[in-house]
């Protein structure tokens, strides 16, 4: 295994823990274990647990805009993206509990929270350049981005602490809001 596999190794299995226990409940032993690399290996890669945790934020980044790039969102419907949106909460839970886990951390941590501050941007960037095709005004673009964002996360923080919430209600209800705004411009 090269140098970059073991690292790229290390800090998939540091999402991995870091999503499930919580970055204040791991240490860097089960961290490596779960890597299959000896714990003296992590200090090698990564002078601090810290920055472990954010190769991991810049790499989740860097996939999730590697999937979307080259897309054509110019004729993406929006309800079809609210749709592949409400699916990320069943199909990949662990990215929504990396987000809350950033979010808890950025909240009590300066350096962290310029990293949720960072994440937090590339999020509503990434909703807001398609929202301006539809939209009159680029700031509320910026604004509605930030709304959607808000409701992404919270629908999906509902859905993952409570079995019973109904997503595809709630998710029906947004697209309905979104529908009657987009009808408005």
């Amino acid at each position: 295994m090269t140098k970059e596999d073991k690292r790229q190794k290390l800090i998939e299995a540091a999402y991995k823990v870091f999503s499930q226990k919580g970055f204040n409940n791991t240490s860097v032993k089960e961290v490596a274990q779960e890597a299959g690399i000896t714990p003296g290996l992590v200090h090698y890669y990564f002078k601090s647990k810290e920055e472990l945790l954010f190769a991991v934020q810049r790499d989740i980044q860097s996939k999730y805009h590697k999937h979307y790039d080259g897309e054509d969102t110019s004729t993406t419907e929006p309800l079809e993206v609210l749709k592949e949106i409400k699916t990320r909460v069943q199909n990949n839970p662990d990215w929504y509990r990396w987000r809350y886990e950033l979010y808890s951390l950025g909240i009590k941590s300066e350096s962290l929270q310029r990293e949720v501050q960072s994440m937090m941007k590339l999020g509503r960037d990434s909703l807001s350049h398609p929202l301006q095709s539809i939209v009159k005004e680029p700031k509320e673009a910026e604004v509605m981005a930030s709304i959607l964002l808000a409701c992404f996360d919270g629908l999906a923080l509902q859905k993952m602490v409570d079995d019973e919430f109904d997503i595809d209600a709630s998710y029906d209800m947004l697209a309905k809001l979104f529908e009657s705004y987009l009808k408005k411009q």
